[in-house]
């Protein structure tokens, strides 16, 4: 992002597109640099214009508060956009995530979250899944089948098995088109380039290296 002088109105419209895009927005490398420097010029205002009783000095001070408003607001929300993409992250078990608009201060807080997510879910759900009680879980156990009591067949449905796909194939194809089975966020491409955001059910063609990586994560599946 070009660099910008901070402002009063700058921080307004850096919080308006914050808002009004789902995507976390691109800001100065040394944004929060700037936006010290820029607190200090303020508190330099109000003590310039005579103390907090004059009427320059109670200007300064209302824009001061206000501008700390907005920081506030726009703190929250890009935290919650860094959440959001954490969440994304772990689920997707891959690093195809777009974090170019991150910020350096924000790094720490979305790796430790991604970190946190994936570790809980390794250990609470995978072995839930397997059938395994978690550490700390008690497992109580089962009521004690009565005498001659039949235990009721469960209805077998056979599914369509899935096709099997050479993904290394796939890898050195030009393009592959796969379904997408969960739904996976934007993320970037071998050259920067954009891709998604998709849900499940959506179809797309994809460059090979990609659409192998997607299947081995159990992402998608062929297109038939």
């Amino acid at each position: 992002m070009a660099d910008v002088i901070i402002t009063y109105e700058t921080l307004f419209d850096i919080l308006r597109k914050e808002k009004s895009r789902p995507e976390l927005q691109q800001l100065p490398s040394d944004f929060y640099g700037q936006v010290v420097a820029y607190m200090r010029r303020k508190q330099a205002d109000v003590d310039a214009a005579g103390g907090f009783a004059a009427p320059a000095a109670q200007k300064a001070l209302i824009q001061h508060r206000n501008v700390q408003k907005i920081l506030r607001e726009l703190y929250e929300r890009r935290e919650r956009k860094l959440f959001e993409m954490a969440i994304n992250r772990a689920r997707t078990e891959s690093n195809l995530v777009d974090t170019t608009a991150i910020l350096g201060e924000e790094k720490r807080f979305f790796e430790d979250a991604s970190l946190l997510l994936s570790r809980t879910k390794a250990e609470l759900l995978a072995p839930v899944l397997r059938g395994e009680a978690p550490e700390g879980v008690v497992v109580p156990a089962l009521p004690e089948k009565a005498e001659g009591e039949d235990e009721p067949r469960p209805e077998r449905h056979a599914l369509p098995a899935a096709p099997v796909v050479d993904t290394d194939a796939v890898a050195r194809a030009d393009s592959f088109t796969v379904r997408f089975i969960g739904s996976v966020p934007k993320f970037l491409g071998l050259k920067g380039e954009v891709y998604g955001p998709y849900e499940p059910g959506e179809t797309a063609a994809l460059p090979g290296k990609i659409a192998a990586v997607l299947l081995k994560k159990k992402r998608v599946e062929a297109a038939q």
